[in-house]
């Protein structure tokens, strides 16, 4: 089954390029070797398999996919050299390759596998289908099968340009919309209260942000999103492209532990969806066409406005519980103006 793909107002960035998104998907229940093998067959490409917990397959019909286990420990197999030099082997048939897949497989319920797609182009993202099929006929599970999953959807789509203007809308548009998205899509209660991962944006910073007399330089807008946000742990992670555009300024302003862990490309993190693979009629069309409602936001600056001091109002007259009644309101106002466009 295909299903339709909403494109956003903006196909190129500055340069002329066509803007592309690279994909992650979290997921339990599958050996990684044996999940490769069944993409490349799917797929086509070749497979490189480099340890049971990590595999490459090169030249697929969605290009360069990466299959690993998500835990650092196992795929940085550093325990390899110690043991190597004492004469264990790792190559397939060897008693050590067996003890690794046996851990590899014993690990599949424990810690997720992940998918991570090259970028993209936005004209080619049906062929995700394709991927999901694969995943969805092996038995792969997704966060609603286990109160213990909390296994995302990452999405990073490129940017269309490194203006604060055009940052500064980006994230507007995410922080106005983002209540209707949880609440539409049914976001998982483990991944949003038992995780860190999601964590929302502080109040603070929110109603910096939703001010419509808000218009930083870039220094500017780093600065700010540094002092509210000096970590990753947000469904929408600006930290990659700031770190691009203002690498010290960023690394500065995190602790070391994250330090590690960013690094700067141009390109949104969209942390927000849930994998859902093997649930009847679910498509990455569905995380991916809620971010492009984001980008047409972004793209009409007098309905971002709009929605803006809508909801300034609205925040400041419902004191008990202004989110639900945003999201009730801003579904009013979407339905008049915003999906018919």
């Amino acid at each position: 089954m295909t299903h339709r793909y909403l494109l956003p107002p903006r196909m190129s960035d500055a340069s002329g390029h066509a803007r592309k998104a690279g994909f992650e998907f979290e997921f339990g229940n599958l050996p990684i070797i044996k999940a490769a093998r069944a993409l490349q067959a799917k797929l086509g490409g070749e497979l490189e398999a480099k340890t049971p917990f990590e595999a490459v397959l090169h030249d697929s019909a969605l290009g360069r996919l990466k299959i690993e286990r998500d835990a650092d420990i196992l795929k940085s197999v550093k325990y390899r050299r110690w043991l190597e030099s004492l004469g264990v082997e790792f190559s397939p048939g060897t008693l050590a390759h067996e003890i690794e897949a046996n851990i590899d497989s014993a690990s599949k319920t424990l810690v997720p596998c992940e998918v991570v797609t090259d970028p993209i182009p936005f004209s080619k993202l049906e062929k995700l289908d394709s991927l999901v099929e694969t995943l969805n006929s092996m038995g792969a599970e997704g966060t609603q099968h286990s109160l213990i999953y909390a296994f995302g959807l990452h999405i990073n789509p490129s940017i269309p340009d490194n203006s604060a203007t055009t940052l500064r809308r980006y994230l507007q548009s995410y922080l106005l919309l983002s209540t209707w998205i949880i609440e539409s899509s049914q976001i998982d209660i483990t991944r949003r209260f038992l995780t860190k991962y999601i964590d929302p944006f502080p109040q603070a910073y929110v109603e910096l942000l939703l001010d419509t007399a808000y218009n930083p330089d870039i220094t500017g807008f780093v600065a700010d999103y540094m002092k509210y946000n000096p970590t990753r742990n947000r469904a929408l992670d600006m930290l990659p492209i700031l770190c691009q555009l203002e690498e010290e300024q960023v690394l500065d302003a995190i602790s070391d532990d994250e330090r590690n862990l960013i690094k700067g490309r141009p390109a949104f993190h969209y942390r927000l969806p849930d994998c859902k693979v093997n649930v009847p009629g679910w498509s990455v069309a569905t995380a991916w066409n809620q971010w492009v409602y984001i980008e047409k936001l972004a793209g009409d600056e007098a309905l971002l406005r709009e929605l803006i001091t809508a909801w300034r109002n609205s925040n400041a007259r419902f004191s008990i519980a202004p989110k639900m009644s945003w999201a009730l309101r801003l579904t009013s106002l979407l339905s008049q103006k915003f999906f018919e466009r």
